[in-house]
């Protein structure tokens, strides 16, 4: 992170969205800001996301603001420094069978020096060898433990989580819950800190339903003196909205994402672990975007935190994406499967997609090679 000061003149390109959103060009740089408990820059020319505080601005001649830059491009300062190829093909050509988290992590690593290709390893191992068990998630239960004393119930808790970190090595099946706990045994096997951490994601089919309980787990990790987060069982792959089927579709968007991006679809319930500096409310968890930061084939580094809405005599909704490799072709529905009307346009590195101002439908955007190739989805939002 580092600060730059910037001085935004009266006579700037100015353009009022509505009374949070404005869109500023100076020097051939473009911004968006946001009115809100702190004020958020987006400069899409440097792909950086820049904090600052100011509530005043409309009669001011000019400002001066001190802008705080932290890079949003998903981890690229870390994913770009870092060729992942040889802890991948160690992930992927371990087909050893083993009977506990030690023999395993110690296989993985043993030709690996830094966390985070460690990290890596285990991500990975995770994602290609472990499959989602539909069955056990329809027939979770809790341990039944008897114990005369608290300490003998902790004693017994944790050689019950212990034998379950073997059975899942061994039978490379398991829920969230055993996916997160057998990364953090991994890492505490190398001397690499984790932590598992408990919470609520959104349902991936139904993201703007008002109350999100579903039960979820994923992990933090400690690499260069920094926690980061990620979700091997979403790198895993996906299941059906009845979860009875799973999908094998091996993702790195799940690793070291931002918490921005993260924190679209996971809430952990210490806040603390959404490591933003102003964390999420509950109330306004399931009301953001839903972008697919887990593909791999267009990846996106900036995107649209809402919807905006222009003024004026041509008053339009725009959503905004810049990739590193954006489709050739989108198309939009809804979650029936309707076509929703769009134009699109390219501007200053970003697509942007123009709906109607009347458009209020809960929307998919979906991207490709071209109209006649299948077209994954990129992102959902509520016009």
């Amino acid at each position: 992170m580092y600060c730059k000061k910037l001085v935004l003149l009266k006579n700037s390109s100015f353009k009022f969205y509505n009374e949070r959103i404005i869109h500023i060009k100076k020097n051939k740089e473009i911004y968006y800001l946001y009115r809100n408990s702190s004020i958020i820059f987006i400069n899409t020319t440097m792909n950086k996301l820049l904090l600052f505080k100011k509530n005043n601005f409309r009669n001011s001649t000019y400002f001066l603001v001190t802008l705080f830059f932290i890079n949003l491009s998903f981890s690229h300062h870390l994913h770009s420094q870092n060729n992942f190829e040889k802890a991948d093909s160690i992930a992927f050509h371990t087909e050893d069978s083993f009977d506990n988290p030690k023999d395993l992590a110690l296989h993985l690593t043993k030709s690996l020096d830094s966390d985070i290709d460690k990290a890596r390893v285990f991500y990975m191992w995770l994602a290609k060898n472990v499959r989602y068990d539909c069955k056990k998630f329809h027939n979770r239960k809790k341990p039944n433990l008897s114990a005369r004393t608290q300490q003998e119930y902790e004693e017994k808790l944790e050689q019950y989580y212990i034998a379950q970190l073997g059975k899942t090595v061994k039978r490379k099946k398991g829920v969230c819950e055993d996916y997160s706990r057998l990364f953090k045994a991994l890492c505490d096997e190398v001397g690499l800190e984790a932590e598992y951490i408990v919470g609520v994601s959104r349902d991936h089919y139904r993201p703007y339903k008002k109350v999100h309980n579903n039960s979820h787990a994923w992990n933090a990790v400690k690499i260069d003196g920094e926690w980061h987060l990620l979700d091997a069982t979403w790198g895993a792959g996906y299941t059906d909205s009845k979860v009875k089927k799973f999908t094998r579709k091996v993702t790195t968007g799940y690793f070291l994402t931002p918490p921005a991006a993260f924190a679209q679809n996971h809430l952990p319930k210490d806040e603390k672990w959404q490591l933003l500096e102003q964390p999420i409310s509950k109330n306004n968890f399931g009301k953001q975007p839903v972008v697919n930061y887990g593909r791999d084939d267009y990846k996106i580094v900036t995107f649209s935190p809402e919807v905006f809405q222009t003024k004026g005599a041509d008053s339009h909704k725009e959503i905004w994406f810049e990739f590193e490799n954006a489709p050739k072709e989108f198309s939009v529905a809804t979650k029936a499967g309707k076509p929703v009307p769009f134009t699109k346009k390219e501007e200053d590195g970003k697509v942007i997609l123009i709906f109607s101002s009347s458009a209020k439908q809960k929307i998919i955007i979906y991207g490709g090679k071209s109209k006649r190739s299948k077209m994954d989805w990129i992102a959902k939002y509520k016009l």
